[in-house]
């Protein structure tokens, strides 16, 4: 079997399938080549990982586009947990059926790519691949144009010859700080997870006798177990001793009995609670986390996370902590499986990340000019790898890469032409598949929405709901904080629409029987993610707190501030005294904690009043160019006192012709994907809404839908003229109000 194609993705996981599916959403003929015989890599059913991001340690930053329709679409019918079942055999459909309904696109699932031939002509240029199809017993030769290698392995690039790099640089090539004095070979190793269930009867557990016997809680040292109903992390094999590639099979071997030795260790040894539990699922495939990354124009490293840089060429982002984990995994028994695990904040403060993006030129191959990578195996260091191998962020750099082969096919260009001059419109596309870039807003001269006036029935204020004493940060990677107690310095990021702000009221709980005193300050940030509050301290002040209750406690102001900005309003006092707390934060509102100098985020919103009152939710938001806070709220969100229907208009300067409209919803981008339940929509989201244009003083209705649940739909018809567009909205999914973040109007 021969087949042609403008573009060939190689590896099937998260990268690679947002890839295809970008690329041949935007009219490219694409084939998307996987080894498996699911789509999802480590997120796939034979792996179970779930899919982290920037989200997990920043808010309102859940990854947009392809991977938010996935997610929305498997959160709608799936029934498994995503921490114990994800990924399931739906979220396996999920992938399957979004490939399969692409008509540009030919899947060859269950067919390693096993060689790769470079053009006669040109030897430095991948004419096609071999594959053979298992089952069939068919070799299958791909010819393309372009070539995106998502294995992960970076298998295409390395059999292409192209340039790559595996293990640790020195901490001097790059000046990284979290590097090793001397560069070695040492990568981070692979996973096996397994599942538990609790079945109400004792079950017995004999281990097989090839199995390592660990007796005491000591061997299994730094490692907690309490939690034994979804697998372990920790459980990881990696260099040293072995090679991630070339002992794939050992490695599989050893996790196999490190699972099993570990489970007997739960059962058998000490009270691990654990009599009723059954081993339902083992992982036979391990999740890859680090081999070969291979080299761009350019090679993203520490500081380029830790500090946030904005690449001029930036088409993705990410925000998950510097992960790097302990040489040797759980072979290295008297280490903790990561530096900052459990715990060490001063570790987790060296390797934060806020919101960061990641450049075009790590996107590519510097040696084969038709050669692009996505997922794990791009342009960065050692220690960015940590960061970048995220599944959400490889979603994003997967997403990347199919809209620039479409860019490449369309003006008949390698991937390294389109850097400096194609790069503007690279980001306006990613933009407009709901794509977020940091710092860039939506440009694009053909959306007819930019030019609209817009209106709408009503606009909600800010309010924080009154919160509780406790709060729960509950992800498996981070120390749960179980109090707000002012001992710790606290601080909530929160938008101002006046020019002035007089007071602000601080909802506290005082477990003293005296009187204390509340040490604040307020800062400007510049926006959703300046923790620090780059402009520093505007004012400082004590406000006294009475004893022995829940009070408000007022601290005046009386300071001219810049509207339409965000600022940082902290709070720190002595041990006794807590700042209410509410786990769901209004959009545009960040709670932060800081540990050894270094702001983290928490979810929810430290409860506070703000005088004068604030309108950050006005419709002229809808066209900001932006489709989350991030310089400012970028929502409407209608008066929640006032009902449903609710209405946005928007008035062409003059009489204009349409065909096409972009809407974009509320899906509540600060919470994480591990924190959303199963068979569930979005309270926030649109469920029901319709289109109407005006036509002679009479609003005539172009379409209605119901039951939405996905944060983007875009809607196409027949050309209408017209000088009014409205939007009608009937109920969302539980939330009082109606919210849209972005509509765009397109004759095309």
């Amino acid at each position: 079997m021969n087949e042609q194609y403008d573009l060939i993705v190689v590896g099937g996981g998260l990268a690679g399938t947002c890839a295809a599916v970008a690329a041949a959403r935007l009219g490219c003929r694409v084939a998307l080549v996987q080894n498996r015989p699911v789509l999802g890599g480590n997120s796939s059913s034979e792996i179970r990982v779930p899919v982290g991001g920037a989200c997990d340690f920043n808010p309102w930053a859940r990854e947009t586009g392809l991977l938010e329709e996935f997610f929305l679409e498997d959160r709608f019918q799936d029934t498994a947990r995503i921490w114990t079942g994800h990924g399931s055999s739906t979220w396996d459909y999920i992938l399957y059926k979004a490939a399969a309904n692409e008509k540009n696109l030919d899947l060859y699932i269950d067919t390693p790519a096993q060689k790769v031939l470079m053009s006669e002509t040109n030897p430095k240029f991948i004419d096609s691949i071999v594959s053979y199809e298992n089952g069939s017993e068919k070799e299958i030769v791909l010819q393309g144009r372009l070539f995106i290698d998502a294995t992960g392995d970076g298998v295409i690039a390395y059999q292409a010859g192209a340039e790559f790099r595996m293990g640790r640089e020195a901490r001097s090539e790059f000046e990284e700080s979290l590097a090793p004095e001397k560069a070695d070979s040492y990568t981070q190793g692979s996973s096996l997870l397994f599942h538990a269930k609790d079945v109400g009867f004792p079950v017995p557990f004999t281990p097989p006798e090839w199995v390592p016997q660990l007796t005491s809680d000591e061997d299994l040292a730094f490692r907690t177990h309490h939690d034994v109903e979804a697998g372990y992390w920790w459980i990881e094999i990696g260099n040293p001793p072995y090679n991630t590639i070339t002992d794939h099979a050992n490695i599989r071997k050893e996790l196999i009995k490190m699972v099993l030795a570990v489970w007997n260790h739960i059962k058998n040894h000490g009270d691990h609670q654990a009599d009723h539990l059954v081993l339902d699922w083992i992982g036979m495939v391990p999740g890859k986390r680090e081999s070969r990354r291979i080299m761009g124009d350019y090679i993203m490293k520490e500081k380029d996370v830790t500090y946030g840089s904005l690449f001029d060429d930036r088409v993705a982002y990410g925000g998950w902590f510097v992960d790097i984990h302990t040489p040797g995994g759980i072979l290295a028994k008297d280490l903790p499986p990561e530096p900052s695990f459990p715990g060490k904040s001063e570790e987790i403060g060296k390797r934060q990340a806020t919101v960061y993006s990641i450049p075009f030129r790590s996107l590519y191959s510097k040696d084969i000019p038709n050669l692009m990578m996505a997922g794990r195996d791009i342009s960065v260091t050692h220690v960015a790898l940590g960061t970048t191998r995220l599944m959400g962020t490889c979603s994003t750099i997967g997403q990347a890469t199919g809209a620039a082969a479409y860019l490449c096919t369309k003006y008949s260009l390698q991937p390294r032409d389109l850097y400096p001059e194609k790069i503007h419109e690279l980001q306006q596309l990613l933009l407009k598949q709901d794509g977020f870039i940091p710092q860039i807003k939506n440009s694009d001269p053909k959306d007819l929405a930019r030019d609209a006036r817009i209106t709408a029935s009503s606009s909600a204020k800010l309010q924080i709901a009154q919160g509780d004493l406790a709060t729960e940060y509950d992800h498996p990677r981070q120390r749960t904080i179980s109090m707000t107690g002012l001992e710790t310095e606290r601080a909530l990021i929160f938008p101002i629409t006046s020019d002035h702000i007089d007071s602000i009221d601080l909802y506290i709980e005082s477990h003293l029987h005296e009187s204390a005193e509340i040490e604040v300050t307020l800062k400007k940030a510049m926006h959703i993610w300046d923790y620090d509050g780059s402009e520093g301290i505007l004012t400082k002040q004590k406000v006294a707190v009475p004893p022995s209750g829940v009070s408000w406690v007022k601290v005046p102001f009386n300071l001219s501030v810049d509207p339409k900005s965000f600022y940082i309003i902290t709070a720190r006092s002595q041990t006794g005294i807590f700042w209410r707390y509410h786990k769901k934060p209004p959009v545009g509102t960040a709670a932060l904690s800081k540990e050894k100098n270094k702001w983290t985020s928490t979810k929810g919103a430290y409860t506070i009043r703000i005088y004068p009152e604030v309108f950050p939710y006005e419709a002229e938001n809808i066209l900001s160019g932006v489709s989350r806070p991030e310089n400012w709220t970028n929502i409407w969100i209608s008066d929640p006192s006032q009902g449903m229907p609710q209405t946005v208009t928007l008035e062409f300067p003059v009489e204009t012709t349409f065909n096409t409209v972009y809407l974009t919803f509320d899906t509540n981008l600060t919470q994480t994907h591990m924190s959303t339940p199963p068979l569930y929509c979005f309270p926030e989201c649109v469920k029901d809404y319709s289109i109407s244009y005006d036509t002679q003083g009479t609003w005539k209705e172009i379409l209605h839908c119901h039951d939405n649940y996905q944060r983007r739909k875009i809607h196409r018809f027949s050309p209408i003229t017209t000088q009014k567009l409205q939007i009608e909205i009937y109920a969302t999914h539980g939330d009082p109000s109606a919210r849209i973040y972005e509509i765009r109007v397109y004759n095309e």
